[in-house]
């Protein structure tokens, strides 16, 4: 069987539509790579193009309704944008209606190759990729689908469409999964042969995968290293996940609260003991430096001892209110935890250790990405002494976390990620209904007004912006500068920038390691692109770093943006991409702080009373600082985003009891 590649309707017509997710030029390049990979690797490549005549005779019957004049034979919208025109002896179909395969000739071209899997990109997922996918599944063709590499323009619909044909009709992974799926060449270590991990763990024992979708891990600072394949969980391990902690309540009501705070000291003791453990396995498979996960550990412990131990012990389970009247609490249910990779070990506890000690049972899906982390995390709840009946833990993407926030029996949500899968999970939770707390992506701005000394603060902004290659969801990412000082700061911050330390992130004197994936490289140089050639200026970095060998490098990269229209300045980069903004006053400035969709983290550098009394009132953010960097939390304030950055209660402190609990009026 040959693997071959199919794109559908990547043409200058289609990707001109308004609303297109991710934005034309992104999906464009991203399309670009795949292919050219894909052609690099021998695979055969099948174009299919939506062509209609001049007259629009045979156009879809709506699109003559609606007068739509789109991909007509001949005009230059027909044609693909130049990185993805075929080339001489790749064949192109064409269609007037949805289906790649609704004439047949795409078919016969596969089935003559003995095509196996076929790898569906393109456009308007919600549609004519839909469609290609339902035929091609009835054919009998196994259809992987590169997620990053196929947009559409109603992201409402694409998440539907991928919910449902996940499973059944096709496999969504990204596009560099699948090219280390699909590579030849063998691991020099023998790595490649490493037996798929555990799916999840049930019951106190790891459950082996069985047939289950998988997914290949590498070290990012040497990708020849593959470290972890990682199976997705199917429904049917959801459901045993889920209904094994069903009864985590009424085994929980047989234990006092102080006993429930004495098992999470011993968690908090468990983690200190295998620090060294977890730092290194970070440090290895995300490219943290090792001292900035020694530093999450750390504040994780702070947080559990200081915090969340001492919230639990205090719980009253019934207060009286007068009368023959009291308040109780009652734990949720099943809480399912869903959390990112970056934060592997602080995220995770954030929240499993609340749900836990007031009450509840906990189904926990965390990032793949981090699935080493994830196992010695797990240990080292079995040593604490966790009834192994009240947690369970399944690894997938994010068809398992669809699957598990929707499922019946799940309580509550508790989930941290990007803004657009947010809001997924909202629609999700809300066909339940069930409670959602959501903590989601930043664009953090920093306002740096006229009296603040830029040689000062230059040293703790770069770091803000750059540390872990800006994986964190507070990095600072826009420094709105005022424009008496600007160049004075340009000149720090580049120096300051230029100053941190890449390299192995296991060596203590590292700042910034390789960023987490290929394809993460790939979108950072996309994004640099894309802001010079619509008229950004590059202040320092923008490429790959020489002579660090073949990790997944990229220099922290400093851009002025002359235009807050850019998308560098209105979306969140997630590395380690900052832009600087000039603004003539005050007024200016906090409008642009305020012109994105999030609202996670805001700073003002200043150290005027009477600007520092405006930013508190106007500045729309769930956490804001006076003359302090972006990174840096208390565990026992409420950590909260805005906006598109957050939905429902905030995490940590007091008002973790107001998510993991509920309410109940008792009479009599």
């Amino acid at each position: 069987m040959i693997p071959a590649l199919v794109l559908v309707d990547m043409q200058i017509d289609f990707l001109a539509r308004s609303g297109i997710k991710p934005s034309p030029n992104e999906l464009v390049d991203r399309a670009a790579f795949l292919l050219g990979q894909c052609r690099n690797l021998g695979i055969p490549v099948f174009h299919v193009h939506t062509v209609i005549s001049a007259d629009a005779s045979d156009a879809m019957p709506h699109w003559k309704l609606l007068g739509i004049r789109e991909c007509v034979r001949g005009t230059p919208g027909c044609s693909p944008p130049e990185p993805l025109l075929p080339l001489n002896g790749e064949q192109v179909f064409e269609k007037q209606f949805f289906s790649a395969f609704r004439d047949g000739y795409l078919e016969k071209a596969l089935s003559d190759i003995n095509a196996s899997p076929v790898i569906v990109a393109g456009i308007f997922l919600h549609g004519c990729i839909r469609s290609s996918i339902m035929d091609a599944y009835e054919r009998g063709f196994h259809v992987w689908v590169p997620d990053d590499a196929t947009g559409d323009d109603d992201p409402v619909h694409a998440d539907v469409t991928r919910q449902y044909l996940s499973g059944r009709a096709a496999v969504f992974m990204s596009s560099g999964e699948i090219l280390r799926r699909l590579e030849t060449t063998p691991d020099p270590g023998g790595c490649n042969a490493k037996a798929p991990m555990p799916v999840g763990y049930i019951l106190g024992r790891w459950v082996p995968a069985q047939g289950n979708p998988v997914e290949t891990h590498v070290n990012p600072s040497n990708p020849e290293q593959v470290l972890s394949r990682v199976p997705h969980a199917s429904g049917r391990n959801i459901d045993e996940a889920v209904k094994s902690v069903k009864g985590a309540d009424g085994l929980w009501q047989g234990i006092t609260y102080k006993e429930r705070s004495e098992l999470l000291e011993l968690w908090a003791l468990q983690l200190e003991r295998s620090r060294d453990e977890l730092a290194q396995a970070m440090a290895l498979e995300l490219g943290k430096p090792i001292v900035s996960a020694e530093e999450e550990l750390a504040f994780t412990v702070k947080m559990l001892r200081s915090v969340v131990v001492p919230a639990v012990l205090n719980h009253r389970a019934l207060t009286p209110a007068g009368g023959r009247m009291a308040e109780c609490r009652r734990a949720m249910g099943v809480v399912a935890i869903i959390t990112p990779w970056n934060n592997p070990v602080l995220i995770p506890v954030g929240k499993i250790a609340p749900a836990l000690g007031f009450g509840n049972g906990v189904v926990w899906k965390p990032a793949p990405i981090a699935a080493l982390t994830t196992k010695i995390l797990v240990e080292t709840l079995w040593r604490s002494g966790i009834p192994e009946s009240v947690f369970s833990v399944l690894f997938g993407a994010s068809g398992t976390s669809a699957g598990l926030a929707a499922h019946p029996c799940i309580d509550a949500v508790s989930f941290t990620g990007s803004c657009s899968a947010g809001v997924e999970m909202a629609r999700l939770c809300a066909a339940g209904p069930k409670p959602l707390q959501a903590e989601l992506g930043g664009n953090n701005g920093v306002i740096i007004m006229p009296d603040a000394d830029p040689e000062e603060i230059a040293g703790q902004l770069a770091r803000s912006a750059f540390g872990f290659c800006g994986q964190r969801c507070t990095a600072t990412q826009r420094f709105i500068v005022h424009q008496d000082i600007l160049k004075e700061f340009e000149k720090a911050l580049v120096a300051a920038t230029l100053a941190l330390r890449i390299g192995d992130p296991l060596l203590r004197d590292t700042d910034l390691g390789p960023v987490i994936s290929l394809k993460k490289q790939q979108d950072l140089k996309a994004v640099v692109s894309g802001a010079l050639s619509l008229g950004a200026e590059c202040l320092c970095g923008g490429g790959i770093p020489d002579g660090l060998g073949p990790g997944l490098w990229f220099e922290p990269t400093l851009l002025f943006a002359p235009f807050p229209d850019l998308n560098v300045v209105r979306e969140e980069i997630f590395g380690p991409v900052a832009v600087v903004q000039s603004v003539r006053n005050w007024d200016e400035a906090i409008w642009l702080l305020n012109d994105v969709r999030q609202g996670l983290v805001a700073s003002l550098y200043t150290h005027d009373p009477v600007l520092q009394e405006k930013f508190q009132h106007l500045a729309k953010c769930g956490v804001i600082k006076l003359n302090q960097p972006h990174v840096g939390t208390d565990p026992a304030m409420p950590f909260t985003g805005w906006k598109a950055s957050g939905l429902g209660p905030p995490e940590h402190g007091h008002w973790d009891q107001e998510f993991y609990t509920r309410p109940q009026a008792l009479y009599g």
